[in-house]
């Protein structure tokens, strides 16, 4: 008798998140595991890219499809890349400067 392997466990969704309480971080993890085993691209490559994957997430927005955790889901995916995770200055990780202050609000895309 042969033993049945066990059943891929199912990879958590953005369906599994409750939307009231998702976080950027929530949304990373889930990009992470959804890339398990997957080579990311050089930050070359992803800003190359970016024009176009921006244009492509506009265009989804646009269809009136796209609900705001699909979006925010979408956004973490372009900046879960080891290559895009700058290090956070001290001022923000101990909570002296309000998060949107640098930059004029450009931190949250590098967040």
């Amino acid at each position: 008798m042969t033993d049945k392997p066990y059943d891929t466990p199912p990879r958590p969704t953005i369906d599994d998140l409750d939307p009231e309480t998702a976080t950027t971080d929530r949304l990373v993890a889930i990009v992470h595991t959804h890339r398990q085993g997957e080579d990311y691209p050089t930050a070359e490559s992803l800003i190359g890219n970016l024009p176009v994957v921006l244009r492509a997430l506009c265009d989804h927005v646009l269809t009136g499809q796209a609900t705001a955790l699909d979006v925010a889901y979408r956004l973490a995916s372009l900046t879960s890349s080891p290559a895009f995770r700058p290090e956070i200055p001290t001022a923000l990780k101990e909570g002296i400067e309000p998060p949107l202050s640098r930059f004029g609000g450009f931190l949250l895309l590098a967040a």
